[in-house]
């Protein structure tokens, strides 16, 4: 069998990855390092990383709402199958059928993009903002830690900057 792309090109990359990951560690730690060296005090940051999205594409929206909340009205719900029964078996009427089926996954399409989409990237960024703030928070009690894990990258870094450099000579 066949192994997944994915897998395929992450184990080529392994290396790269691993090293680009350490060395935006090693300088995050270095620049908070120095922002609290430099006699600032403590204060909570409020970071937005992920910006919240514009209008995207209605089939964006779509295709979310059909994976999360449609895939739940279908498979658990079974909401397309009552709305059949009413619709069609009870008062033989497809275009009802149609026309129900339209407005629910319009209101679906809009409750994604106005209230999941937005909520989802408040929470990410709500999290990421208090790991940074707890992050710099160990670092202004206890510098150490951040000279620690620089000295920690650096020295598992050192060894390939030193092959790259005799293979370059």
């Amino acid at each position: 069998m066949h192994e997944p792309w994915y897998k395929r090109i992450l184990k080529g990359k392994k290396d790269e990855v691993i090293r680009s990951t350490i060395i935006s560690i090693v300088i995050a730690v270095a620049f908070s390092l120095w922002y609290f060296m430099s006699g600032k005090p403590f204060e909570m940051h409020s970071i937005s990383p992920i910006p919240q999205p514009g209008f995207l594409p209605s089939e964006l929206y779509s295709a979310l709402a059909f994976v999360t909340i449609g895939a739940f009205l279908y498979y658990v719900v079974r909401l397309w199958q009552i709305l059949k029964f009413i619709c069609v078996d009870m008062f033989k009427n497809w275009d009802l059928y149609n026309f129900v089926k339209a407005v629910v996954w319009a209101i679906l399409v809009l409750w994604t993009q106005f209230y999941l989409v937005p909520t989802v990237v408040d929470w990410l960024n709500a999290s990421i903002s208090f790991l940074f703030n707890a992050w710099l928070f160990t670092l202004y009690i206890y510098p150490p830690i951040g000279i620690l894990v620089i000295v920690f990258g650096g020295a598992l870094y050192s060894p390939q900057i030193w092959k790259a450099i005799r293979k370059s000579e």
